[in-house]
């Protein structure tokens, strides 16, 4: 596996002895409507770069707080054993040693950092073996530095793997610079809860960048990571994690997924830039976003959880397989992605909705894939899909409704599919033959009001669309490029497409597929003739793809 670039940080120093204790166990602590024009879309960031980590270290302004005790770190002193709760303000350089936190099981330790620098050779540059909390704090205008190098040597019943290890809860807070490296093991691990709560943070790391076992939440600051494995993680083996994400800047550079959670994943607020080898969010429970502005300008599949909720923020997705996929099991990458995972099982329970905010999608796999339901009430959407055979621009697997909210979803045309008949706002599914990406599709009322528009990024061949204003017994115009069709809605939905039923797939003038009535959910119809006729009756019952 690709190993993430690592910068020259790292001293070769002795091991310190006397750290022979196992951890001590604990309890755990405590977007814009539619304006009936081309809509201002999200667009994709570039790729996050990786953490600058070659700033000086520097002390910052003076630093008063009431009782902190002064430690100045020093090659002459060596390591440092902090073993009761207090406030402590820490300088200097330390090449031959560490800061150990052996407080007892109910202290409150917080650390200030003032220019330190610490490099450690085959273990933790911080050890918080045990306390309650532990809050590392950067002095206004500081720059900091937490090293490891080498291979992990073990020096009690704890496998310690990160440049930072805590026993306990760790906050990190404060107005300065913390960067932190680690050569052959993880940048940040938490055993309990991780906090993020201000200052900026630079993690280069060869396996996972940040790691809160109980839980992971970032409400401010500036984070910035380069992972050799996965970037954010909460939760291992049967242990459930979360991911509270409320606001700051996050940018992540990983090989594996971006963020990771085996429980929940939520997004609130805050500014993501994601670049990944897999996937830009999993989780194996929910992912809800509500808020911010995300952006994964690299993934295998975008995003992907059991169940997918869409509630709010500015999203811009780019896959090379799916878009958005909820789906059931471990790791849905389905064991053909690039980091294989359990084999994908089709869980009907799982389900894909939108109902605010405006989202982007360009994937080469399905746009939108559910393998249960998908529903849309509110928002925008606007998907270009698969260039290619085998995926549609939407894909579900017990329903799909609509009954709101702005979707325009472009693609090949094989596998197209359409909103269901449960659905209460009007949806059309059209054939538009080869569509040049940049080419620009617009739907239209009956007095020549544009309804919608979208500008896809690919080549497409389908389109399907649906959004306020569309009503069953009135006629709009759909036009992509100088091709116009206009369609009338004797029903809702127009079009089925694969594995639905009512009309085939509608096509415009001149050929593309045709409008015949499709058999038990059949195939779209034949192929339309000169002039736009109406295709050949549906074929055989509707397959999944």
């Amino acid at each position: 596996m690709k190993q993430a670039r690592i910068l020259s940080l790292m001293l070769s120093i002795l091991l310190s002895a006397g750290l022979l204790s196992a951890c001590g166990s604990k309890a755990p602590a405590e977007a814009p409507a539619s304006s009936g024009s081309e809509a201002s879309l999200p667009t994709a960031a570039a790729a996050p770069a990786s953490p600058d980590l070659s700033g000086a270290i520097q002390s910052g302004s003076a630093v008063s707080e009431e009782d902190a005790i002064p430690i100045t770190l020093s090659d002459e002193n060596g390591s440092v054993s902090i073993t009761q709760a207090g406030t402590y303000l820490l300088s200097g350089s330390l090449n031959d040693g560490q800061i150990l936190i052996d407080a007892p099981e109910d202290a409150k330790v917080k650390l200030i950092l003032n220019g330190v620098s610490v490099t450690r050779q085959g273990h933790a540059a911080i050890y918080a073996r045990s306390a309650d909390k532990l809050i590392l704090s950067t002095a206004s205008g500081s720059v900091n530095l937490l090293a490891s190098s080498g291979d992990f040597v073990q020096i009690d019943d704890k496998n310690v793997d990160a440049a930072i290890f805590a026993c306990c809860d760790l906050t990190l807070n404060g107005e300065g610079t913390l960067n932190l490296s680690c050569e052959t093991g993880h940048g940040l691990v938490s055993k309990d809860d991780l906090k993020l709560k201000e200052g900026t943070v630079n993690v280069a790391a060869a396996k996972k960048g940040l790691e809160g076992k109980d839980s992971l939440t970032v409400e401010g600051g500036t984070l910035s990571v380069e992972a050799g494995t996965k970037g954010l993680v909460s939760g291992k083996d049967e242990e459930t994690g979360s991911i509270l994400i409320s606001g700051g800047s996050l940018s992540v550079l990983s090989q594996d997924d971006a963020i990771h959670c085996s429980g929940p994943v939520t997004v609130e607020g805050g500014t993501l830039l994601l670049s990944s080898g897999d996937d830009g969010i999993h989780a194996d429970e929910t992912l809800t976003v509500s808020g911010g502005s995300l952006s994964v300008s690299k993934s295998y599949e975008g995003l992907e959880a059991r169940g997918i909720d869409i509630r709010g923020g500015s999203l811009y997705i780019l896959a090379s397989d799916d878009g958005l996929n909820a789906a059931g099991g471990n790791d849905g990458s389905n064991g053909f992605g690039p980091f294989g995972g359990d084999p994908f099982r089709g869980d009907s329970s799982a389900s894909l909705t939108v109902s605010g905010g405006v989202l982007v999608v360009n994937a080469e796999g399905d746009g939108l894939d559910s393998n249960g339901l998908l529903s849309v009430s509110g928002g925008e959407i606007y998907v270009s899909g698969p260039t290619r055979g085998g995926n549609g621009a939407l894909d579900y697997g017990t329903e799909g409704v609509v009954t709101g909210g702005t979707v325009i979803a472009v693609g090949s045309a094989d596998m197209a599919e359409n909103f269901g008949p449960s659905s209460t706002q009007g949806s059309i599914l059209l054939s538009v033959g080869n569509q040049a990406a940049g080419t620009t599709v617009s739907i239209t009322d009956e007095s020549g009001t544009i309804l919608a528009s979208y500008t896809p990024e690919k080549s497409y061949q389908s389109v399907v669309v649906s959004c306020p204003g569309l009503e069953a017994g009135k006629s709009y115009t759909v036009t992509a490029g100088s091709l116009s069709q206009t369609v009338s809605l004797d029903s809702l939905i127009y079009g089925g497409g694969m594995g639905m039923g009512g009309h085939g797939m509608g096509g415009f003038p001149g050929g593309g597929m045709g409008g015949g009535p499709g058999s038990q959910g059949g195939f779209p119809g034949g192929q339309g003739g000169p002039g736009g006729n109406p295709g050949g009756q549906g074929g055989g019952p509707g397959r999944r793809p």
